[in-house]
């Protein structure tokens, strides 16, 4: 049986993740003058892209695949350029089909929050 293939959008943004146990992934990007938006902060769809990236991982294992429904992104304060989004989610309940992540969007590892995550995706046997 295979596990999931590497996140090719993800790398090309520029976004590292990492898988701490099932369910439980983290994402990061470091962020420069390309991320930003008009207002010279960083854009709210690069805080997508990092969550995305975060929830897909997490949904994806070597026994599921998962097929993500929804992506929330609740945004509490804006990001400068230059600094790291570090998002970190977790699967916190799975019905019969389903898994419902929550998560966050930190200034770095352990800094200042930013965002809000939560996330629905629907659960299959990987190679069904």
């Amino acid at each position: 049986m295979t596990g999931p293939r590497p996140d090719s959008f993800a790398a090309l943004l520029g976004i590292e993740v990492a898988r701490r146990h099932a369910g439980h992934t983290v994402a990061t990007l470091r962020t420069d003058d390309r991320h930003a938006n008009p207002h010279g902060t960083v854009h709210g769809a690069v805080f997508y892209a990092v969550c995305g990236a975060a929830v897909a991982a997490a949904a994806n294992d070597e026994t599921h695949s998962g097929i993500i429904s929804s992506v929330l992104v609740e945004y509490l304060q804006p990001a400068a350029i230059g600094e790291e989004l570090f998002a970190e989610v977790s699967r916190e309940i799975s019905t019969e089909r389903e898994d419902i992540f929550t998560g966050t969007v930190r200034r770095g590892e352990g800094g200042d929050l930013l965002a809000w995550v939560r996330a629905r995706g629907t659960r299959r046997s990987r190679g069904s």
